[in-house]
């Protein structure tokens, strides 16, 4: 079994993919928190007979106060935390892990908590010390959790991002267009209604997508990539829909091809040629800090099509070579049920999720909307597919596929159904091993 762990990650390491730059969420924590249910408030009243341990936190961010509360209440454990840049930790941790070592506690992005699914490389949360099943109706994204098997929980979610529609107020109210967010939410529902803003709006050298593949992104992130038979799932009449969607705006020229996360998307973005964009959550801050001269344009909306789509998440696991499993455990659950400020994501925890200091924020940048009981709904109705050790292959193999569709001349199923057989080609092996 080692072995194979070993193997599995060498292979990884070899592929080279492209990291989100947007994922670099910032957490902080608030002075005021949302406690959990008695259990969590309550601690062992005989932690402090227990020896000392020290425990170890890998993630991209600083927990901060979370941690400091965690060892306030449990004396004997003592928390280290490593904080390791975002586009490192996918690397650091597979080199870790790989080699017998690593942290008690492993922070995740979804991005890269897939090829975890399989292996017996994280504890399973269901088996003691761990009781991870007491929680499941309170958090959202459970199922994202699961094992590729859905045998084992691996993972308990953090906090999670939806997509949304960023889009500036003020551009659509002059070109006769619904600006306020419900309104303009219900309008954005229909396709055609998209694309007749899209077409307008590049008269004037302003666009409202990046890339054509905009629109096909959001509708396959509300179903991810595979089943549990890792049967290949892009499809479907909603997406061969927005297929013809991408095809209409890579033929009509309707995209940027200015990105977000990059100066030619700043530069776009600042210079009023770039005025929507379909998101995660937390892209809210980043859009701020690109043009804070436009504080009070832009707007926040539910995601085009009236979808609710899973664009990331923050996920907590434990190494199932910890000597500390119990006292990792714990604090997980402390992290997770102890909810601080989380900026531009959803905590996860259902429960937090009812904080109306939260709920009734006001973000002056998007004019003074009250951003945060979108989010919530949002979250609470996106579906959180499975994630597998299949998906950063397979994410590049779609790319490509959907940038060669519109050269094809043939209709959005063919391109389907082409797409489908090529990348169930290229990782055949790999699935089989996976399955066996």
């Amino acid at each position: 079994m080692k072995k194979r762990i070993r193997n599995i990650f060498v292979t990884v390491l070899i592929i080279s993919l492209s990291l989100t730059l947007g994922c670099s969420k910032k957490f902080t924590d608030g002075e005021k928190v949302v406690k959990a249910e008695e259990d969590v408030k309550q601690n062992d009243q005989n932690n402090t007979e227990k020896e000392n341990v020290e425990i170890e936190l890998w993630s991209w961010f600083d927990f901060g106060g979370t941690v400091a509360a965690f060892e306030e209440q449990n004396k004997n454990i003592n928390v280290k935390e490593r904080v390791i840049p975002f586009d490192k930790c996918r690397d650091e941790y597979m080199k870790a892990l790989a080699s017998g070592e690593g942290p008690d506690v492993l922070v995740f992005d979804s991005s890269f908590f897939g090829q975890y699914t399989a292996d017996n490389i994280l504890q399973n949360l269901f088996e003691e010390p761990c009781d991870a099943r007491k929680y499941w109706k309170d958090i959202i994204g459970w199922k994202s959790g699961l094992s590729i098997d859905d045998m084992e929980l691996l993972s308990l979610s953090y906090s999670t991002a939806p997509y949304l529609t960023f889009y500036r107020a003020d551009i659509m109210k002059e070109n006769g267009f619904p600006y306020e967010p419900e309104e303009f939410g219900k309008f954005i529902e229909d396709p055609k209604n998209i694309m007749e803003i899209g077409k307008k709006l590049k008269q004037q050298n302003k666009y409202i997508f990046q890339y054509p593949t905009d629109i096909t992104d959001i509708v396959g992130a509300t179903m991810g990539y595979f089943d549990n038979e890792l049967n290949y799932v892009r499809e479907g009449e909603l997406f061969a829909e927005t297929i013809d969607m991408a095809q209409e705006i890579y033929d009509s020229n309707l995209m940027s091809q200015k990105n977000f996360w990059l100066d030619t998307g700043k530069k776009a973005i600042q210079e009023d040629q770039l005025v929507m964009l379909f998101l995660a959550s937390y892209a809210m801050n980043d859009l701020e800090r690109m043009a804070p001269e436009q504080k009070g344009k832009w707007r926040i909306a539910k995601a085009p099509l009236g979808i609710a789509a899973w664009a990331s998440d923050t996920r907590l696991s434990i190494n199932n070579q910890s000597e500390y499993k119990e006292e990792a455990w714990k604090l997980i659950v402390h992290a997770v049920t102890t909810v601080g400020s989380i900026d531009s994501v959803v905590p996860s925890y259902i429960p937090a999720l009812e904080n109306e200091d939260y709920l009734s924020k006001q973000h002056d940048f998007f004019g003074g909307q009250k951003i945060y009981p979108l989010l919530v709904d949002s979250a609470k109705n996106m579906t959180q597919f499975k994630l597998t050790p299949l998906d950063r292959e397979t994410h590049d193999l779609y790319i490509k596929g959907m940038w060669q569709s519109f050269v094809q001349n043939d209709n959005a199923y063919a391109k389907i159904e082409r797409m489908r057989k090529e990348i169930e080609q290229e990782i055949e092996d790999e699935k089989e091993s996976l399955l066996e």
